[in-house]
């Protein structure tokens, strides 16, 4: 089948570029990448992790996949907040149900087309085999280091020593479990062989995860969020993801007539608009069974203008996001040539997440509990079964009814700042969307971006006008590194206006995007 895909490593890539050629549609070409990613980047992605997606089937139906999972029954607040400032941002109590592997399920049993085994198989062979640690992993190892478990010491620094660059690490115990679930499927991790190890392994390291809350665990399948502005119907997935942000600051600028500019005098008011909508996520951002958010009164026009004309008009900025840890997410890409679209994204949230690797499973588990509040008055406060505030939020741009670019972004908090600055360039479609995702960039934020305080951080190769023009009161303005991890790599693949299908890769990532011809 012809199709494109982008991911941010090349031999993810590869792998649905096989599927393509098998026969496979965007959502296996997809699954295939995703499963290899959770071998080649498991500093960003792992089994033990999340994932959402938005997928457009060949007849138009869009379904938003939510693959988050909720807070153990054993993780208790009161105790929690009797040891701890707040959950843990490493190790055995900052981890919740992992959802991915439940998704990736849910995806291939509706909108897949190639069997589950087939696409495991390339990343099977990869965590048999061993491959090069990419550049990202070289440094998240560097990074990470002093939080690891044991487990997760003695396969990445062997004898006390950081795997480098290039060189060769092979999961032997990832490869046999990835063979278990080509076998027996998903239901093996929730309620099957694999549960009990990961069961006995997370409790043994001091996790409170139990049979019970990985057997009730469920992907959600939802309508995706919706907004129109300027011509183009944007869909997102609806929270417990955050999503919404982005589509709030579009409506915002919508309502006062403004321009979408990321780089000239307009990036102030686009920045102002971020400012807001992040403020209201960290208001208003839980599980939505227990904390709805009234989307409706959220994009009231009328109340938006008044809210961001106040912000122009003062010069004031809302509060920052709360400084958090460092996010680190893989997006997948991927379109085909018979309307099937899919944006996923998959995460361990921090680095390596908790750090915690279960031994006889090779499975990383991600520490996602650290979307929780332990403020009983906040709306992500953690409760058992509740989805944590969630940072992952993939993205489907339509025209006429049918998608046109999938796109997705690593970048924790900031992942809707990245997204907005992209969607200039995809939406005019006049220059090359590698051209697009290697265009400088900057986000806000505090210590989630490595500064001490409230910080615009801008690449150093971006025009030195950008300064002034991101200059808000009670936000400072820093130059970072170009081509840096530190302002997210995203993902793009687009459907031309004369139909071809194109895609790119973030420069800033070690992946590539593929095109195979029918």
């Amino acid at each position: 089948m012809a199709g494109v895909i982008s991911t941010p490593h090349t031999l993810a890539t590869e792998a649905g570029m096989q599927m393509f050629r098998a026969g496979g549609n965007a959502v296996d070409a997809a699954l295939a990448a995703a499963a290899v990613l959770t071998v080649v980047y498991p500093h960003q992605c792992a089994l033990g992790g999340d994932a959402f997606a938005l997928v457009e089937s060949a007849s138009g139906d869009v379904t938003a996949y939510n693959g988050s999972g909720a807070a153990p029954a054993g993780l208790d607040a009161d105790l929690l907040r009797a040891r701890y400032d707040g959950i843990p941002d490493a190790g055995p109590l900052s981890i919740s149900v992992p959802g991915l592997v439940a998704a990736w399920y849910s995806l291939s049993s509706s909108q897949g087309t190639l069997p589950w085994a087939e696409l495991l198989a390339p990343a099977i062979a990869l965590a048999d085999d061993g491959v090069a640690v990419s550049r990202s992993l070289a440094a998240g190892i560097l990074y990470r280091q002093g939080a690891m478990n044991r487990a997760l010491r003695e396969l990445l620094l062997p004898g006390d020593r950081p795997l480098a660059e290039g060189e060769c690490f092979a999961q032997p115990a990832l490869a046999d479990t990835l063979r278990i679930l080509a076998e027996e499927g998903a239901d093996s991790f929730y309620r099957g062989s694999l549960s009990q190890r990961v069961v006995r392994g997370l409790n043994a390291e001091g996790c409170p995860i139990s049979s019970e809350d990985l057997a009730s665990h469920q992907t959600a399948l939802d309508d995706a969020l919706s907004l129109h502005y300027d011509g183009v119907e944007f869909l997102c997935c609806p929270p417990n993801s955050q999503g919404f942000v982005l589509l709030e600051a579009l409506a915002s600028l919508d309502a006062l007539g403004l321009p979408l500019d990321a780089r000239g005098e307009g990036a102030r008011h686009l920045l102002q608009a971020l400012l807001m909508a992040a403020d209201d996520r960290e208001a208003l951002l839980g599980d939505p069974q227990r904390n709805p958010i009234d989307m409706a009164a959220l994009f009231d026009r009328t109340a938006l203008a008044n809210r961001l004309s106040h912000a122009i008009q003062t010069g004031q900025a809302p509060a920052v996001n709360n400084p958090v840890a460092h996010g680190d997410t893989v997006a997948v890409c991927a379109m085909d040539d018979s309307g099937v679209s899919i944006s996923l994204i998959q995460s361990v949230f921090q680095t390596f997440g908790s750090a915690v690797l279960e031994p006889e499973t090779g499975i990383i588990f991600h520490n996602r509990a650290r979307g929780f509040s332990l403020d009983p008055e906040a709306p992500n406060f953690l409760r058992a079964g509740c989805r944590p505030a969630h940072s992952l939020m993939p993205l489907l741009l339509r025209r006429e009814g049918r998608a046109f670019a999938s796109l997705g972004t690593m970048g924790g908090k900031a992942q809707p700042q990245i997204l907005a600055q992209l969607l200039p360039g995809v939406m005019a479609g006049t220059a090359s969307l590698e051209a697009v995702l290697a265009t400088p960039r900057w986000v806000f934020g505090a210590r989630d971006i490595d500064f001490p305080g409230p910080t615009v951080a801008i690449e150093a190769d971006a025009p030195a006008e950008l300064d002034q023009h991101l200059k808000i009161h009670g936000l400072d303005v820093a130059r970072v590194p170009a081509c840096s991890e530190s302002v997210g790599h995203a993902q793009a693949v687009r459907r031309r206006a004369d139909g071809e299908l194109e895609g790119a890769a973030d420069p800033r990532s070690d992946g590539n995007a593929g095109v195979c011809a029918d």
